[in-house]
């Protein structure tokens, strides 16, 4: 859900995104799959997460969607990707199908989560995660906490931690000190806008008060692209109380929100080495049509794309890619972009390994061959 809801505007954009995938299904052949649950699995003593997975392969693609949002916006992805190798989506806690958490939906929290689904469902790795917006997050600092377990990111516009810290000081050169300082707090006053509103919704709902008005502006827009089924499942899912409830507990304990203790945690995760990722491959999707209105519609967009290279910077081999006419959905409204980079990573990490095969192999024979002289 983004921070601001305004009339968006096109921008001259982009590198294209190197065409590499299977093509994405037709919704209408893969809906059924997205509108029940899957495999619930006890995560807690009382508490199921919902896990969804098809197809075969190695590394398994794990899918994590964004605030207000469960499994069910990969339905024109995981499909296409399933037809290459494994591919798991899921349904944060009090998300989709599966149950509310007590603990606070902090991103750690979270993460931890999705470990413990993982390690139950006996999924190991090589993962080749892949997440939007806040669920970009999720699988950024996923990696850097389980760093053994990933082979590599697809990251679709995703949300950033510490944001104006990070890219303030490359700002103010362009736009001034005060200009930055002023953007970075009109940001902060509309997330916490954001979060006001989303607990009036989750309010307004467990009154039994959540007309078609009011729903309307309490969840994610209409997605014509998921088709009718998946339509009707979200608009079911939606106006429960559980749904409201954890949209605003996830938007409360978000990254968004200043935090001393994971600021300071996400500085170590993410800023102690030049490259924490190592060489992984890692691809940042970003979108390309933006609010530009002033005073500070240039500047926030500038904070995101500054922000988006950083967190690509972050492998030797990572990369920032504009998306040609895109907005926040990438993966609804381009879905084939998003296949295309799955597929391009995946291609990366199984040359690797077959490289790393060939090296070992070699080294065996050379051992063999002195040990028979």
């Amino acid at each position: 859900m983004p921070l601001r809801h305004a009339a968006l505007i096109a921008l001259l954009c982009t590198a294209p995104v190197h065409a590499a995938g299977p093509s994405a299904l037709p919704i209408d052949a893969v809906a059924d799959a997205y509108v029940h649950p899957h495999d619930r699995i006890e995560v807690e003593s009382g508490r199921r997460m919902n896990l969804y997975c098809a197809g075969s392969g190695s590394p398994t693609v794990v899918f994590d969607s964004g605030l207000s949002d469960w499994s069910n916006t990969w339905a024109l992805i995981q499909p296409a990707v399933a037809t290459r190798t494994r591919a798991c989506s899921y349904d944060r806690a009090g998300m989709g199908y599966s149950d509310p958490a007590k603990q606070p939906r902090t991103a750690f929290n979270i993460v931890g989560d999705l470990h413990t689904l993982l390690e139950r469902a006996g999924i190991k790795g090589p993962l080749l995660l892949v997440g939007h917006s806040l669920g970009g997050f999720d699988m950024k600092l996923y990696a850097a906490l389980h760093p053994e377990q990933v082979a590599g990111l697809v990251l679709v516009d995703p949300s950033e931690e510490r944001l104006w810290d990070r890219v303030g000081p490359i700002l103010s050169v362009q736009f001034g000190e005060k200009v930055v300082k002023d953007a970075a707090a009109d940001d902060l006053s509309g997330f916490g806008e954001l979060v006001t509103h989303l607990r009036e919704c989750s309010d307004t709902t467990r009154a039994g008060k959540l007309d078609d008005a009011t729903y309307a502006t309490c969840s994610d827009p209409v997605r014509a692209q998921l088709g009718p089924a998946i339509l009707a499942e979200r608009r079911k899912l939606q106006v429960t109380a559980a749904y409201q409830d954890t949209q605003l507990r996830e938007a409360a304990a978000s990254m968004f929100v200043p935090d001393t203790d994971a600021d300071a945690r996400y500085a170590r995760l993410f800023g102690a080495a030049p490259h924490p990722f190592g060489d992984k491959p890692l691809i940042v999707l970003t979108h390309s049509i933006w609010e530009m209105s002033p005073p500070f519609g240039e500047t926030g967009y500038a904070s995101w794309v500054a922000a988006h290279r950083q967190t690509a910077a972050l492998s030797t081999r990572g990369t920032e890619r504009m998306v040609e006419l895109s907005r926040h959905n990438i993966q609804v409204d381009h879905p084939q972009v998003v296949i295309d980079a799955v597929a391009e990573v995946l291609d990366t990490i199984q040359q690797d390994a077959g490289k790393r095969a060939q090296r070992v192999g070699t080294a065996h024979d050379a051992t063999s061959t002195r040990a028979g002289n």
